[in-house]
């Protein structure tokens, strides 16, 4: 029997610290010779950590915290990002003053979000420097585009971003680290004739599209990976009348149309957090292992690689 390569493959952690460490540990638990990130990495907030009188207050979803020593403001500052958003100490008064100006406030998001990226990336290679595993990180549409140069400066873990990298000696990674449009107007999205472009274009350098994996942060349209809750006015749900979210169909037609084209091995996707899933499309599995980094639980899929066939899949949450 040829040998096999293992993929764990996560997205959508939002800057959940906890989320990311399981998800390094994950090459143990799995015994995964490849750790993958299809995208949105970054954090959705910053939370200010407000310094007054030799006391640090920080209040994440309405529960607050003091720190009254070093030690304690480590200790405060993990459990802000642990809960999915990162920490920037200042005063009331320099807080109110950065809100004031969007665009400022805007910058130093980013700059605290490439910071913590380092300090994700750092803690990355001192656990698995060593251990025979690669880590391979794609962005997605909440991502902010200077990550691409802290990854690809970081020396051990590895940008799938722009290039054609190679899974294992059988298989290349074909990465779109985009969405199609959202109504929230997210900081990377393309049109589906821009995001067919995309594919094509990458598709076109594979040595063997058939044994290729796609790494596809949005799902393909119309499937069981794509559905996501209806939004009326003002980005509220609509509601059934038996009192559930009415459900539609968000994804990428060109995602789609080019797994019906191309057919490779498996394509791997995210973006959409409630549709953790499978499909096969043709000859391809599809895979959404759905994200539930709010609740600091990952969810992920473990992909077992033969040279011409997926040998196993595996939800997983943990």
């Amino acid at each position: 029997m040829a040998k096999t390569t293992r993929i764990f493959f996560v997205a959508d952690v939002h800057g959940s610290a906890v989320c990311f460490r399981k998800f390094v540990n994950a090459a143990r638990v799995y015994k995964a010779s490849v750790l993958l990130i299809g995208g949105d990495i970054a954090a959705k907030t910053m939370t200010p950590v407000f310094e007054a009188a030799g006391t640090w207050t920080a209040t994440v979803d309405g529960e607050a915290r003091s720190a009254r020593s070093t030690e304690e403001l480590d200790r405060l500052e993990g459990w802000v990002r642990d809960s999915a958003t990162v920490p920037f100490r200042t005063t009331a008064k320099e807080w109110s003053e950065l809100i004031a100006e969007r665009a400022r406030a805007d910058a130093k998001f980013q700059e605290l979000e490439l910071e913590e990226l380092r300090r994700w990336l750092g803690w990355a290679k001192a656990r698995l420097a060593g251990s025979g595993a690669r880590l391979l990180l794609g962005l997605g549409n909440d991502d902010f585009t200077p990550m691409e140069g802290v990854i690809a400066a970081d020396g051990f873990a590895e940008l799938t971003d722009n290039d054609i990298p190679s899974v294992d000696e059988h298989h290349e990674l074909l990465t779109l680290p985009y969405s199609n449009p959202t109504p929230w107007h997210t900081n990377r999205e393309l049109s589906e004739e821009a995001i067919a472009r995309w594919i094509d274009e990458r598709a076109g350098r594979l040595r063997n599209v058939g044994r290729a994996v796609f790494n596809l942060h949005v799902p393909p349209y119309g499937t069981p990976l794509d559905l996501a809750p209806r939004l009326g006015p003002g980005f509220v749900k609509v509601m059934s009348p038996g009192g559930e979210a009415e459900l539609t169909h968000v994804g990428s037609t060109a995602v789609r149309a080019a797994i019906e084209r191309y057919q490779p091995l498996v394509s791997l996707h995210g973006h959409i957090h409630e549709s953790k899933g499978s499909v096969t499309i043709g000859r391809t599995v599809a895979l959404n292992p759905g994200s539930a980094y709010t609740e600091g639980t990952l969810l992920g899929a473990v992909v077992d690689l033969a040279p011409d066939v997926v040998r196993a899949t595996m939800l997983t949450q943990g």
